[in-house]
């Protein structure tokens, strides 16, 4: 039988398992749940966590627990850091913008920005969006990791790295070519047609007394800091509720192109054998996954599950969902241990097991 992503059968049923009584209504299982995520949250010293569950096409609930700093209470307007979760919104910015024929996948971002750092390498006259969206730049990770500067570790379009100064590099070519701020253009393409009025990529001053701080494992809180450039790899401030409306509109409106959103979702380079390897349990490893444009592909047997996950520091982050079933779940956490209380979410809403699998933290 084919496994939705989210089943309000699995979610009494899991809850059951974990002694609760079963329950009868989707009202009483959502009860349920929201009782059992503070006595998680109280397990893994996890100060926040804010979710937001979809079903059938609809944002079903969405609930905000614990605390947005010390001695301040976490609210539905809090906004949390979604680390890697903003890489495929900005990606989604880009594809919104090709479809509107105001930049294209494939043509060379050297024209408009070439970083300093490889202006002498005939490589840097290669890279697209298109390799920033599927992770073949050639790029580490982040720039700290080769000396300071950036540089290729191989050609572009040849192999898979996840980068997050790709992304970086792919808003600074945005930013030239179109002449705004990243933000801006976010804003006029994304966030108003979206109803997302909860969301920015830098530092707005309406979101100054509403930002999550971080909860370190020392059990010390660290503020958040002032973005002024936008990173588009992480340092997005959002409600897990805007960012589900986000989902919404990836998986119903007609703002991309037919092509360009089936290409979203198609593996672009198979990374098997790296699931294999880095996977929490490798057997759960389907045997086409990796990354289309943004997000990453997991094509189950039964389902094609997408998704993208989150860590920086205490920032922690799930988003998932199916555009088969239209179900999906966002998850943050300002606290260390947030992975510990975000799976068991996933678990409890239904979320495919193979993807909870691969995902959840090893012990």
């Amino acid at each position: 039988m084919r496994l939705l992503l989210f089943s309000l059968l699995l979610i009494s049923a899991t809850l059951h398992s974990i002694g609760q009584q079963k329950i009868n209504s989707p009202k009483d299982q959502f009860e349920k749940l929201a009782s059992t995520i503070p006595q998680w949250m109280t397990q893994f010293d996890v100060p926040g966590i804010s979710v937001a569950v979809i079903n059938n096409g609809a944002i079903v609930w969405y609930q905000v627990f614990g605390k947005q700093q010390l001695e301040v209470p976490a609210n539905e307007k809090t906004l949390f850091l979604s680390a890697s979760i903003a890489k495929p919104m900005t990606a989604e910015v880009c594809l919104r913008l090709a479809t509107l024929g105001k930049i294209q996948l494939d043509e060379p971002m050297a024209q408009y920005w070439l970083d300093p750092d490889i202006a002498q390498d005939k490589r840097a006259q290669l890279l697209t969006p298109r390799h920033v969206l599927t992770h073949q730049t050639g790029f580490k990770n982040w720039r700290y990791m080769t000396g300071g500067k950036l540089q290729f570790e191989w050609t572009p379009g040849t192999k898979m790295g996840y980068s997050g100064e790709g992304f970086r590099y792919l808003v600074r070519f945005l930013e030239k070519k179109l002449g705004k701020p990243f933000n801006e253009i976010a804003q006029e393409v994304l966030f108003t047609p979206t109803g997302m009025q909860n969301a920015c990529f830098t530092y707005q001053e309406w979101c100054k007394d509403r930002l999550a701080w971080s909860y370190l494992p020392d059990s010390t809180w660290s503020a958040p800091r002032k973005v002024e450039n936008a990173l588009g790899a992480g340092g997005l401030r959002i409600t897990a509720e805007d960012y589900a409306k986000f989902i919404l509109s990836v998986m119903n409106d007609t703002k991309v192109s037919d092509q360009l959103r089936e290409e979203q979702f198609t593996v672009s380079l198979n990374q098997y054998e790296h699931c294999k390897k880095s996977a929490t349990v490798s057997e759960a490893c389907p045997r086409n996954i990796g990354f289309g444009l943004g997000w990453y592909v997991y094509s189950f047997e039964d389902e094609k599950v997408i998704g993208h996950t989150g860590a920086n520091r205490a920032e922690r982050a799930l988003t998932v969902f199916s555009p088969e079933t239209k179900n999906g779940l966002v998850v943050m956490s300002n606290g260390y241990n947030g992975n510990h209380v975000i799976y068991r979410i996933a678990e409890a809403v239904g979320i495919h097991p193979s993807f909870i699998a691969i995902e959840k933290p090893k012990k």
